[in-house]
């Protein structure tokens, strides 16, 4: 199978998805140490599935690889 390419604009969107996902997970850990535990656990989910995000391209080939 032939690598493809990234485009710039994929490559802008994963790294916008990495550190806004680190930057909302420290965001989420503030709050857990405020005592605001319900909020803070929605906030770490989100930024851990943006930070997951960052990843989007190697998860698809990881799920393809498995379902095949």
């Amino acid at each position: 199978m032939e690598k493809r390419k990234r485009s710039i604009g994929e490559l802008i969107s994963s790294v916008t998805f990495l550190v806004f996902g680190i930057w909302v997970i420290a965001e989420g850990t503030k709050l857990w140490a405020s005592g605001d535990i319900l909020k803070s656990i929605v906030v770490i989910i989100c930024g851990a599935l943006s930070f997951a995000g960052a990843f989007r391209f190697q998860i698809k080939k990881s799920v393809d690889k498995w379902r095949h």
